[in-house]
């Protein structure tokens, strides 16, 4: 059996000691995977990422990496062990070029290997390439989303984590983020994701999981569960129709 790309056990996390937002939640994520993880709002998903990220505080539970353990480690020190992540908001520097943008993200690589990794994220980011010396904030929100992205892959990761890549994007912005992070993963980049939309991230998952006050409470394969009633009831507090006739007086 392979060791997983990334394998969460029982973690257990917050911002204040004693009032845990992430009560226990478990997943693996295998070698080649786009998993998603979803939720209804309030149930811990940014905060569960964040937390593999570094960025959370964790008090219980363990985090590895390719089979090292990662639980402790604060986020700048993450990207060098191979987990890359792209958070929802913040995560481009608006002053500067889109070439400086990857330039600054390419510092931990070999100086030598840095022009040759920018003209590899310009042949995966075309529109890239035609504004490489636009200052990133006049970027639209799909660019841009494009370039954190490009900014997150530049060092190789071995995960590439996302905290809702959709978020205040318009339709056709969302299908392009979409499209993108498929074409990544067939490249061979392994992808876990946050995400609201859920029928526009099962559509392109492997596995996904719910989750429910902080706990994982369900998984499956991604095409299975867009009409699994189960996911309906957790992620959308709905109930089957056999259960809301029980239910009537």
């Amino acid at each position: 059996m392979t060791t997983p790309v990334l394998s969460v056990k029982d973690l257990v996390a917050g911002y204040e000691p004693g009032v845990p937002i992430v009560r226990g939640a478990s997943i693996r994520v295998e070698q080649g995977e786009i998993v998603v993880v979803l939720g209804p709002n309030g149930a811990g998903k940014s905060s569960f990422i964040k937390a593999i990220a570094g960025l959370v505080p964790v008090s219980a539970g363990s985090i590895h990496l390719a089979g090292e353990d990662i639980t402790a480690l604060p986020a700048h020190l993450l990207v060098r062990r191979g987990l890359a992540f792209v958070p929802q908001t913040e995560n481009i520097f608006p002053l500067m070029s889109i070439e400086d943008n990857l330039k600054v993200a390419g510092g931990i690589l070999l100086a030598r290997e840095v022009p040759q990794r920018i003209a590899e994220m310009y042949e995966i980011f075309p529109d890239l390439a035609e504004r490489r010396r636009v200052a990133a904030g006049n970027l639209s929100g799909g660019q841009r989303q494009m370039l954190a992205v490009a900014r997150a892959l530049i060092v190789r990761p071995k995960l590439l984590v996302l905290d809702e890549p959709s978020a205040g994007l318009s339709p056709k912005f969302v299908g392009m983020v979409f499209e993108m992070l498929s074409t990544i993963r067939k490249a061979g980049t392994t992808i876990l994701l946050v995400e609201q939309n859920a029928k526009a991230a099962l559509a392109i998952g492997d596995r996904a999981y719910v989750l429910v006050e902080g706990k994982d409470r369900h998984e499956g394969r991604a095409a299975d569960l867009w009409n699994d009633p189960v996911v309906a009831e957790l992620y959308l507090g709905q109930r089957s129709a056999a259960e809301r006739k029980e239910a009537r007086p």
